[in-house]
């Protein structure tokens, strides 16, 4: 299924600047943007042609002016949009970034490849460096992004909106320690005004989602609402000064999987009395009278972890023990709230902090991606992540493992070349689990980016008000917005299934005495298919992790993820 946006309008950021502005269509090929831009500055939108190749041949900067590049829509709904890509220096070196902005900057409906055509992935995406700067980045797609940091955010008290993008490909498979996406640390003392993350979906992601400046600079609004998260490393947050904070409806598959020491201080704070991070962090201001005003709302979101990184840490522990290592353990989004040393466990815990809402978490669903190739990616990050994490939470010789570049390729990379991004569309975010199709604070609505749903996005857009007035009053019951899609998996779609499972050498079919049965492969080759059955024989088939999906009549199941083992 191709993805079709729904523009996200922000006509209201755009008045005086807008209507000064004229049209420029650029023509194709390396350089002719950079020259545009050179030619005109801030007196012309640049509009680059769906379907069309730009190439860079510098980074492109904007001084004090507010620079515009606009792809035009795809003849056809879910069409390829204009591709931007990087280059390289004389020294064949790929640039640092795509984009040196000391203005305001909007990037609209372009797919960026921030590789050069040796594939050599640059370490930056954007960087914004003047003071009170609006970056608006809405319906792009960045595949790869960059190796260290996507946004980073130089100048103090810049706004940032960051909408129905895809994000795919941010750090590398050399270590766990790889960069934030959205950093904003500076040297003026000044935290971002707003960050505001919505409806996007990350793909293969590395060290951090969000680092804005550790525990030095109090951040006024962040939130992160409606975002699909797809294999990430390492923490999502990494700041824990904020005047508003909302982590709502995305949903987490595969999110920090990397183990974490008991003995290393928690990031950031270093407060040894509370050794016990999260993945949502927060602390007091400087000066908070008490109880405290300030909302944190981190509900209805869904972090599912796969068996494998579980087994890894028990693995790990045993290893950890009988060596004398200290043990590690992976986050959760927050402690619960008995837990005595966390500092989030205790402040969302805590009438002092009566506006702190934690809670409505689905653990360890497996959405039922539509797309199989995700589960195949998902068995290679398992692999991936046991000398990583050998090397990186204990300590242990590089050199007793393979070198890292032989470790199992988990990046999202269809075309196998990051140099030719050829494959479109890149990814498809749609499942097929009721539990996260219905599992947001409105209603009905699925959890995690909407853009896969535009029946619910629709309904979500047009119900934001009362949405936003719902969550500002303190609510945690789900609202109801109207939406009722007929395309929710109802009970009997969902009584279908097989066991045991795992299974040896017979599948029983429940919830049907006549049914179609196919076995798949996760890398999607049909490796059985039965007819008229109440139970399939699985002998020949070897061991390892299928899906099988039931047909009766009209009815067919989701595809149910079953491991057979001998």
């Amino acid at each position: 299924m191709r993805k079709v946006y729904i523009l996200t309008l922000l006509a209201f950021l755009f008045i005086g600047t807008t209507f000064a502005q004229s049209i420029l269509v650029v023509e194709p090929g390396v350089g002719t943007l950079n020259a545009a831009i050179a030619a005109n500055g801030g007196t012309k939108i640049y509009q680059l042609t769906a379907g069309e190749w730009y190439g860079l041949d510098a980074p492109i900067e904007n001084i004090d002016y507010h620079l515009q590049i606009i792809g035009s829509e795809p003849a056809v709904a879910g069409g390829k949009p204009a591709t931007l890509q990087t280059g390289s220096d004389v020294n064949g070196v790929a640039f640092d970034k795509m984009f040196d902005a000391k203005g305001d900057i909007t990037l609209k409906n372009i797919f960026f490849v921030n590789a050069d055509l040796t594939a050599q992935v640059a370490q930056q995406f954007l960087v914004e460096s003047k003071t009170n700067a609006r970056i608006i980045i809405d319906r792009c797609i960045l595949h790869p992004s960059c190796v260290a940091l996507g946004i980073n955010g130089q100048g103090g008290n810049i706004k940032t909106y960051f909408t129905n993008n895809q994000v795919i490909d941010h750090g590398h498979q050399l270590s766990p320690n790889d960069g934030h996406f959205f950093a904003f640390d500076n040297t003026t003392g000044i935290g971002l005004d707003t960050l505001d993350v919505h409806n996007n979906t990350f793909v293969c992601i590395g060290m951090n989602l969000f680092q804005g400046s550790f525990g030095n600079m109090v951040n006024n609004v962040v939130s992160f609402n409606h975002n699909t998260f797809v294999f990430t490393k390492s923490q999502i947050d990494w700041t824990t000064k904020k005047m508003e904070q909302y982590w709502m409806n995305n949903l987490m598959f595969d999110l920090q999987t990397q183990p974490y020491a008991n003995n290393w201080q928690p990031m950031p704070g270093g407060d040894a009395a509370k050794p016990k991070p999260n993945l949502i962090y927060a602390d007091t201001l400087p000066g908070e009278v008490m109880p405290s005003t300030r909302p944190n709302y981190v509900q209805y979101n869904a972090h599912y972890r796969h068996q494998g990184f579980y087994d890894l840490i028990t693995e790990l522990n045993i290893f950890s023990k009988a060596n004398g290592l200290p043990g590690v353990y992976l986050f959760p989004l927050v402690w619960p709230r008995d837990t005595v040393n966390s500092r989030e466990a205790q402040m969302f815990g805590s009438t002092d902090f009566p506006k702190f809402k934690y809670g409505n978490t689905i653990t360890d669903v497996d959405p039922q991606w539509t797309d199989t190739r995700i589960y195949v990616n998902e068995t290679n990050f398992i692999k991936w992540t046991r000398p990583a994490s050998y090397i990186h939470a204990l300590g242990q010789p590089a050199g007793n493992y393979p070198p890292a570049t032989a470790w199992d390729q988990w990046w999202w990379i269809p075309s196998g070349d990051l140099s030719n991004n050829s494959v479109w569309p890149v990814f498809d975010g749609t499942y097929h689990n009721a539990r996260t199709l219905t599992g947001s604070l409105e209603k009905n609505v699925p959890l995690g980016d909407l853009n896969w749903y535009p029946a619910a996005k629709a309904a979500w857009t047009e119900h934001q008000s009362e949405i936003w007035a719902h969550i500002k009053a303190g609510n945690t019951d789900q609202i109801d917005i109207g939406y009722n899609p007929a395309s929710v998996p109802n009970e009997m779609l969902e009584s279908l299934s097989v066991f045991p499972n795992p299974a040896k050498t017979v599948l029983n079919i429940k919830g049907a005495e006549n049914a179609d049965v196919m076995i798949v492969t996760i890398d999607g080759r049909v490796v059985l298919n039965v007819k008229h059955v109440s139970k399939v024989n699985i002998s020949d088939l070897p061991s390892g992790m299928y899906f099988v999906t039931i047909t009766e009549g009209k009815n067919v199941s989701t595809p149910q993820k079953v491991l057979i083992v001998r």
